[in-house]
């Protein structure tokens, strides 16, 4: 009685109370009694807010993205951090499946008794995604939460402290200028104070899709899913062409990439050089080379070592088309993609440091041969040049280097 288990009824006899009734499933059966399981699990824990990714490793690479750098306090302490986390969502693991070893009987739900040592055994790279959106005005949409994370609280606070440090001063002049060389009086129209006008945007769309023969503007990396089918589909459309061509003669694909410290800040480049790479050659016992890609990826100097082994290791796959160049073209800010007389790709890499956390990729795409002819022109005479006699602005395959 002094646990609480019997107590006297109104008639004076013994019986069982509230608590030691849910000892038993029912009347007449055996009482339930408690046991010990001893098991241990691997668990996937993320370095920042310690969010539970699972029990599996990720596997993700250390390239393509920007570095979260986690405080080396958080580092130091990430065992009893994580031991703290997980008896804290203990039930909220064992519903998700991740603590295979704990068995359960019947309804009843197990609990922790005690821990033992917790062990952190490797750190891999975790990918998270992060996409940047603007309103109906181009002012900038709250980033969603990571579906990945239960808690994106502190991961958001480190991305944002993360953007701040690479911010960059406003580069409107600078671009104006590049639309001056490139005799662009188009994309202009889309921007207001903030960004881009969502409005003007969709009417020079509608616009280019009433003139095939007019830019289309496009917004967003050149490599994303939307931008890269158009880029696509103007490769396809050569290749289909040429088949039926007397001229067989290869030309060159140029790619000249920004100084931009967010381009290429995503893996969907990769797939898009594969399929560079993949195309390039016609199928068969005998293939045909059916363009020459290049990729010029900006570097200060051949002797910055730092930024040179950070490219090979990202763009490894894509070893044999990618080249290095002297940065400056057009003061860095503007990225163009061309297959040689048949289209060509410009995108300016805008700063608005009052608006915009990231830059904003902002071009067009064309098949007008005479724009084709004299933008790409000034890369290729900026490629072909020299800052002085003894140092090309074209440094070579960066794997030679």
């Amino acid at each position: 009685m002094d646990k609480g288990d019997l107590r006297f009824n109104t008639h004076g006899s013994v019986e069982l109370t509230p608590q030691s009734t849910g000892y038993f499933d029912s009347i007449g059966s055996s009482p339930k009694t408690s046991s010990i399981q001893e098991t241990g699990s691997t668990l996937s824990f993320e370095l920042c807010g310690f969010n539970c990714i699972g029990n599996k490793r990720t596997f993700d690479r250390w390239k393509q993205g920007i570095e979260l750098h986690v405080d080396n306090k958080l580092l130091s302490c990430s065992e009893n951090l994580a031991k703290e986390k997980f008896q804290k969502e203990f039930y909220k693991y064992l519903d998700k499946g991740y603590l295979k070893g704990v068995r359960t009987e019947g309804t009843d739900r197990p609990s922790i008794y005690t821990m033992d040592a917790v062990n952190k055994l490797t750190k891999d790279a975790l990918r998270l995604t992060c996409k940047f959106y603007v309103d109906v005005d181009g002012r900038p949409i709250e980033r969603e939460d990571f579906d990945l994370l239960d808690d994106s609280t502190d991961i958001h606070e480190m991305i944002t402290k993360s953007l701040g440090h690479n911010k960059r001063s406003s580069n409107i002049s600078m671009i104006a200028t590049a639309m001056a060389y490139f005799e662009d009086t188009w994309t202009k129209k889309v921007f207001n104070d903030y960004s881009i006008n969502p409005a003007s945007f969709a009417l020079a769309s509608a616009e280019s899709l009433a003139d095939l023969q007019k830019p289309k503007i496009l917004a967003g990396p050149l490599y994303s899913n939307s931008n890269w089918s158009f880029i696509s589909s103007k490769v396809q459309k050569y290749i289909t062409n040429r088949t039926t061509s007397e001229d067989k003669k290869a030309k060159q694909l140029v790619w000249l990439a920004p100084s931009d410290p967010y381009w290429g800040k995503s893996s969907r480049i990769i797939d898009c050089l594969s399929e560079l790479e993949n195309l390039q050659l016609t199928t068969g016992k005998n293939p045909e080379r059916v363009f020459i890609p290049k990729l010029y990826l900006p570097l200060s100097s051949p002797t910055d070592r730092r930024t040179l082994s950070k490219l090979v290791y990202d763009f490894r796959e894509s070893a044999n088309l990618n080249y290095g160049v002297a940065e400056g073209f057009m003061d860095g800010n503007v990225e163009v993609l061309y297959l040689e007389d048949e289209f060509i790709v410009v995108f300016y890499h805008i700063n608005f440091p009052e608006s915009l956390p990231v830059t904003l990729p902002v071009g067009f795409i064309v098949e007008d041969k005479k724009i084709i002819r004299k933008i790409s022109k000034l890369v290729e005479e900026y490629i072909d040049s020299s800052s002085t006699h003894d140092k090309p602005h074209n440094f070579g395959l960066l794997k030679n280097l």
